[in-house]
């Protein structure tokens, strides 16, 4: 049965690892930003993590990072040797807004969060996905907790 999806347009996802999936949940803030705790974060985190080990991701978990913290790991991790690595996930769970995302101090560009990711800075995953999935808090909204809701992205 033909699919009408082109094998030619597709990722090679057949290296020995499928990849690695950062998760960065930021629940707690700090006093000076004015922002309040994410209640739920933690839940969303470990569903999330379940999921990409079930996948057969290498899952590296880091909680309650400063925007000076969450640049230092994403250019430390662009420059490890993905080339064993189909793929490269990163997940961000915080407040946010349009084209930013907070640390627990302040905000951060996204553009400078994925431009790590750029084949020309990280040559071991030129040519491979990498996904950046970002699920954010918009400060000053009131969180909709209710199961089923929306949720607000911030497209990048």
């Amino acid at each position: 049965m033909d699919s009408g999806i082109s094998l030619d347009n597709s990722y090679k996802m057949d290296y020995p690892e499928m990849g690695l999936c950062i998760i960065i949940n930021n629940k707690n803030f700090h006093k000076s930003t004015g922002m309040a705790s994410r209640s739920g974060t933690d839940v969303d985190a470990a569903n999330i993590r379940e999921t990409f080990m079930n996948l057969k991701y290498e899952v590296r978990n880091k909680n309650d990072l400063t925007r000076e913290e969450i640049v230092e790991l994403m250019r430390n991790v662009s420059k490890e040797d993905h080339s064993k690595r189909s793929s490269f996930i990163c997940v961000l769970l915080s407040h946010g807004e349009e084209g930013i995302i907070f640390g627990t101090n302040g905000p951060v560009d996204l553009k400078k969060i994925t431009s790590f990711f750029r084949g020309d800075y990280c040559r071991s995953l030129t040519g491979k996905p990498k996904l950046f999935i970002i699920q954010v808090t918009i400060p000053g909204e009131i969180p909709r907790m209710a199961p089923g809701s929306s949720s607000h992205f911030v497209l990048c």
